[in-house]
């Protein structure tokens, strides 16, 4: 479980070359005939199993969840309010289809990521650099996401705009490396606008094995395992 994000499994599987790839359906709502595209790679009916080794979480297919993380669709998720992974734990995911294929995956849940607070600015001036430390790991890469809070909420466009220019940035943090010198990008004409006080925010996330090579390491490579 994610304390950003809600958890959620895809599943998903390989068309035949003389596939589809979407199906057509058609619904009457008020004598009016609504026409629309169903995705036939998408399984909706397997059974999906998330086990620590000790307890058991299904989850359950939707087709349109929201919450205040956003919204998603045709996705499986848990119900229930006691999935907790714990760092160094093992987690087991298991599909079943009713044609009787299955896959099995396994992760190890990553330590808990810990930012120096107590070495952070009290506060950070638009031209000024500024050291971000953590705590190192030895196993597992780490991500660094940074931005403004009136860009985070949208409020920078209701004022004018460009206020999130150059503040908004990522950071792949290898195993080992405990430090990160921040500074703003210079980016486009409002990079010298003055504007009012904000709050920078910094969100420091752990990730497992799996997720970094599927999504990062291999994520954007043609024709990898992960595509």
């Amino acid at each position: 479980a994610d304390s950003i994000l809600t958890s959620f499994v895809r599943v998903h599987r390989t068309l035949d070359m003389e596939e589809a790839a979407d199906s057509l359906t058609r619904d009457t709502i008020g004598g009016n005939i609504f026409i629309s595209y169903t995705s036939r790679f998408i399984i909706r009916d397997a059974e999906v199993i998330v086990s620590n080794g000790e307890n058991e979480f299904l989850f359950e297919y939707t087709d349109y969840s929201f919450d205040l993380n956003g919204s998603l669709s045709e996705v499986y998720q848990y119900q229930g309010d006691d999935l907790y992974p714990q760092p160094g734990e093992t987690w087991t995911l298991n599909v079943t289809t009713p044609g009787g294929l299955s896959v099995t995956g396994e992760t190890i849940i990553p330590p808990l990521p810990q930012i120096s607070s107590e070495e952070l600015p009290d506060s950070f001036q638009l031209d000024q650099t500024m050291e971000i430390t953590w705590q190192p790991m030895a196993d597992n890469y780490q991500i660094m996401n940074i931005g403004n809070y009136l860009g985070y909420f949208g409020y920078d466009d209701y004022y004018g705009g460009g206020f999130s220019c150059g503040l908004w940035q990522e950071n792949i943090i290898k195993p080992e490396e405990e430090s990160w010198t921040y500074r703003r990008d210079i980016c486009d004409v409002n990079y010298y606008q003055e504007w009012d006080e904000d709050l920078l925010l910094l969100n420091l996330m752990s990730m497992d094995n799996n997720y970094f090579d599927y999504f990062i390491r291999y994520g954007e490579v043609e024709f990898s395992s992960s595509t």
